[in-house]
């Protein structure tokens, strides 16, 4: 029996060839097969990494514009309570110088109605002591020697404020 006579089964022949195809490769190519997995897991979790950041800026953006938010509103807030103030300070405003004009008006008014009154009972007097007048010198010019009735025209007209000079 020669060396070369022995008999291997053909299966184990492929086994073997595969075994040893597979070392090979692995040598040749499982180095460069592992980096390219290492740079794609890198990558993975690089975008992963930089979801997570993109998520924080995201929510630190959200707080701040939730943050701006309230603060419009307060500023708002104030706004119109200032507003309201100074709306109320012109309303009152207004109010008092309404008030000090009808308040002018009425005085007006009053004066007014005081000198038509005034003048009224004036020319009233006037005509009163005119018809007193009038009578009187027509009892006067009727009765002059009468000396009772010259006692009464004097007398009446002292009453009523003439100067009978």
């Amino acid at each position: 029996m020669n060396l070369l006579d022995f008999y291997i089964p053909e299966e184990i022949l492929v086994a073997l060839s595969l075994l040893i195809l597979v070392l090979v490769l692995s040598r040749i190519f499982w180095k460069p097969l592992m980096k390219v997995i290492d740079n794609r897991q890198k990558a993975v979790d690089d975008m992963l990494q930089s979801a997570e950041d993109a998520k924080k800026v995201i929510a630190e953006m959200e707080e701040q514009r939730l943050n701006h938010d309230a603060e419009l509103e307060r500023q708002t807030v104030e706004k119109m309570k200032e507003a309201r103030h100074l709306a109320a300070k012109e309303y009152d405003r207004i109010i008092a110088e309404a008030k000090d004009k009808a308040q002018m008006i009425t005085q007006a008014g009053e004066d007014r109605a005081r000198r038509v009154y005034e003048k009224s009972m004036s020319e009233s007097r006037d005509a009163i002591i005119t018809l007193a007048m009038g009578a009187a010198s027509t009892i006067i010019e009727s009765s002059m020697d009468s000396e009772k009735n010259r006692e009464l025209i004097e007398s009446m007209m002292q009453k009523a404020g003439v100067d009978h000079g």
